[in-house]
């Protein structure tokens, strides 16, 4: 089924045309839009197609004819002088083809232009499917891999390519009446035949947004071919809807998506204790540093406690859009006239720019430092997280993992005291009663408090 080719074949003029053609990028709320399209078979059965690929010209270059560009072309300049250079001419030098073709292996692949791939954001990891080159986009602080830059369908012998919107704001001027440094302006050439479709109204006038030729005849039915100008909308807002405690006064207001540093403005967002188990998929906890799993470089200063889960707005505007729109449905109000917003240690290192903030930390927290400090790779490579247990057997994973890590065993402690007599019955998986959250939880803190004594040269 045709995604293009059913509506054009109901069209009456070519205005109607042009106008549906420009829609197609008008009001899109996906992160895509199409960047070539091919459908339908003129020669056979379908006896019509239509084909559209996306150029980028200068904004000051006219359009004064149609098709600007050959398919797919991409080549260096050949003008042997440039003081001798007329208008139309200069203007070859400012209009690309948005995809091209890469020759990979004896075979043509689509590939975005290599003009526009320079930026560290762009990151190409192969060809798939010998049909187009895989790469991602990211400019996000923390997103190790980013969205494809390219999506590539085909349905039977229909073609579709879109492109993402993120990477061509880099580009392409997107908000009218604003200077945002961008000169290139998007243009759709398109190509419709149709040997069934009946002659339509020819009502289009020519001008600097578009430039168009149609023909009609018995034989080979409708032929219109254009270059126009398309909108290229693209929202510069990443304003969250999750509400934030400010710093300064304490009440609660919008998110700011421009907070990088908080030099001017700084503020808490929380949320309940459930994005623990989203969160923790991808980084690791460690004191009061969220670790990301495939990069240990980036890290995301956080708060996590029992029933919370704290970021400064900064460090959390950190975080993917992907992870964002996981966890923002978890965001809460904390009463702040009960209950502190965040930690001690958290207080002390960012409030009060104190050396000894590690001093305030709780004792999950400080054994967490240490190890971190001490045997952090060995740790990850166990994959071990600093969390509260939630029952009696993770509390068990958690005591097997330190004894593998650290080398201290329970025994090594006062194995009269009930409670160490009781952390070695569930190491070995004894018949325990059944221990309310609060009791799991003490016992957890009590176990880190000991084995951080001894790793800091305690007794």
């Amino acid at each position: 089924m045709n995604l293009y080719l059913g509506d054009l074949m109901n069209l009456k003029s070519s205005t109607d045309i042009v106008e549906y053609i420009r829609n197609i990028y008008v009001g899109v709320e996906d992160i895509y839009i199409p960047a070539l399209i091919s459908e339908g078979n003129y020669i056979r059965d379908l006896e019509a197609d239509f084909y559209l690929k996306l150029i980028i010209k200068h904004k000051e270059i006219p359009i004064k004819k149609t098709w600007l560009l050959d398919n797919l072309q991409y080549s260096l300049p050949t003008e042997y002088s440039l003081n001798e250079l007329d208008k139309e001419q200069l203007s070859e030098l400012f209009t690309h083809n948005l995809i091209v073709y890469r020759n990979h292996k004896n075979s043509s692949v689509y590939q975005v232009n290599p003009l526009m791939t320079t930026s560290e954001a762009y990151q190409e990891h192969g060809v798939k499917n010998l049909r187009y080159v895989e790469a991602y986009f990211s400019e996000e602080y923390l997103q190790n891999k980013g969205d494809l830059v390219l999506e590539y369908t085909k349905k039977e012998k229909d073609e579709y390519l879109n492109i993402l919107k993120n990477f061509l704001k880099e580009f392409i001027i997107y908000k009218k009446d604003e200077k945002w440094g961008n000169s290139y302006e998007l243009i759709a050439e398109f190509e419709y035949r149709n040997k069934n479709h009946n002659a339509i109204q020819d009502n289009y006038k020519n001008t600097n947004e578009g430039y168009i030729e149609y023909s009609h005849s018995e034989k080979h039915g409708l032929y219109l071919r254009g270059s126009i100008k398309v909108p290229f909308e693209y929202s510069i807002s990443n304003k969250r809807a999750i509400k934030v405690i400010d710093l300064g006064s304490k009440h609660v207001r919008e998110h700011n998506p421009e907070n990088y540093n908080g030099d001017t403005e700084e503020g808490f967002i929380a949320f309940s204790s459930d994005v623990i188990n989203i969160l923790k998929q991808d980084y690791f906890f460690y004191d009061i540093q969220m670790i990301e799993k495939e990069n240990p470089d980036n890290t995301v200063l956080v708060d996590y406690m029992e029933n919370k889960v704290v970021f400064w707005e900064a460090e959390y505007n950190k975080l993917s859009i992907r992870l964002k729109n996981k966890i923002d449905d978890y965001n809460i109000i904390p009463n702040i006239e009960k209950e502190s917003i965040i930690s001690k240690a958290m207080a002390s290192m960012q409030l009060e720019a104190s050396w000894n903030w590690d001093k305030e930390l709780e004792p999950d927290k400080k054994l967490a430092y240490l190890i971190k400090s001490q045997m952090f790779e060995k740790a990850v490579d166990m994959n071990m997280n600093f969390l509260y247990p939630q029952n009696i057997n993770q509390l068990k994973g958690f005591i097997l993992q330190i004894e593998k890590l650290t080398s201290i065993t329970l025994e090594q402690f006062n194995v009269n005291a009930k409670e160490v007599q009781l952390l070695i019955d569930i190491r070995a998986d004894k018949e325990i009663e059944s221990m309310e959250s609060e009791k799991i939880t003490d016992l957890y803190l009590k176990y880190c408090y000991a084995i951080g004594r001894i790793l800091e040269g305690g007794n």
